[in-house]
């Protein structure tokens, strides 16, 4: 019995390459992000009618703006508490998967930065969500919408509104981090970039 099992401690090979580490971290990354996205969705638009809100009592702009700053705010959670801590636990020196996140600082300004993000991109989100309602575009894989808000409409919108935000702020860095390069080099300085921009 224990020259099995030493045989299964011998056959572990820490240094090996698993499977889940062979998928590219910004399938991952845009994984996560789909599922807050959606998610935020299902539990504050549809769900939330199970724990008392209820966003049918009248259509107009009051009701939905409301609805719009409760799926800002959970999804601004989830960003911040749930997928950047993913994003950071799988960046290195090979893999900068910062790039395919909006902000990946610390702290409580983390968070009211993520609340701002998520309020815009719940605000053109809702004329987005609008838009496909009326055209028919709703994605409706277990008939039970035709129209109106839907998770899986929601969480595709959310991906590509959020991927250009997100090559705008890589530009950006980008940028940033050539003009220092610029600079430093005008004044024939040593290279050293000692500040970096809030939301690398």
């Amino acid at each position: 019995m224990k020259k099995k099992a030493n045989q299964s401690l011998d056959d572990i090979n820490p240094y090996k390459v698993d499977k889940l580490s062979k998928i590219p971290s910004w399938i991952i990354v845009v994984f996560l992000k789909f599922w807050a996205a959606a998610a935020a969705v299902f539990f504050i638009a549809i769900g939330g009618q199970d724990i008392g809100l209820d966003w049918s009592e009248d259509d107009s702009f009051d009701s939905d703006f409301r609805m719009i700053v409760a799926i800002a705010l959970l999804m601004a959670i989830f960003l911040n508490y749930f997928i950047k801590q993913f994003v950071r636990m799988m960046h290195n020196r090979r893999n900068n998967t910062y790039r395919y996140n909006m902000i990946n600082s610390r702290g409580f300004l983390a968070f009211i930065l993520y609340i701002i993000y998520c309020f815009i991109l719940s605000f053109i989100l809702y004329f987005v969500t609008w838009f496909l309602g009326m055209k028919g575009w709703v994605l409706n894989p277990f008939q039970t919408v035709n129209y109106g808000i839907e998770p899986f409409t929601y969480g595709l919108s959310f991906i590509i509104i959020d991927t250009l935000f997100v090559l705008v702020k890589d530009l950006c860095v980008i940028l940033y981090y050539r003009l220092a390069y610029k600079k430093q080099m005008s004044n024939n300085t040593p290279i050293i970039i000692d500040k970096k921009p809030i939301i690398e």
